[in-house]
């Protein structure tokens, strides 16, 4: 069964969205997702970087900064896949991440620790 692309509602018909608001809101946050992007990527590759690094080095507590560097640009731009999204709906889908975000953030401290 289709559910709606913004909010996860099921849906009678071939329509992508239950009400008319639904539609709007997810055009506007799919705009405004567009210019966001670019940051995630720049903070993830920042991170992954300084984790690689972290790890090259036998630096946990470098390495552990770089996956509390992921976790938070995710917690803050928490941009999912789009079969997340079919299946979760835009909304659910973005606390799923955020949510995410957090185990990352908890990891990269656990990390940090070791």
């Amino acid at each position: 069964m289709k559910k709606c692309r913004y909010c996860g509602k099921d849906l009678r018909g071939s329509y992508d969205f239950c009400c008319s608001e639904c539609e709007q809101h997810y055009r506007k946050s799919s705009e405004k997702d567009q210019h966001q992007i670019k940051y995630f990527i720049m903070g993830m590759i920042m991170g992954f970087l300084i984790m690689f690094y972290g790890v090259l080095r036998n630096h946990t507590f470098t390495a552990g900064t770089g996956i509390i560097l992921m976790g938070m640009d995710v917690v803050i731009l928490p941009f999912t896949t789009p079969e997340t999204v079919s299946f979760l709906g835009y909304q659910k889908s973005k606390i799923a991440g955020r949510i995410l975000g957090i185990m990352l953030v908890i990891v990269g401290i656990w990390f940090e620790f070791l």
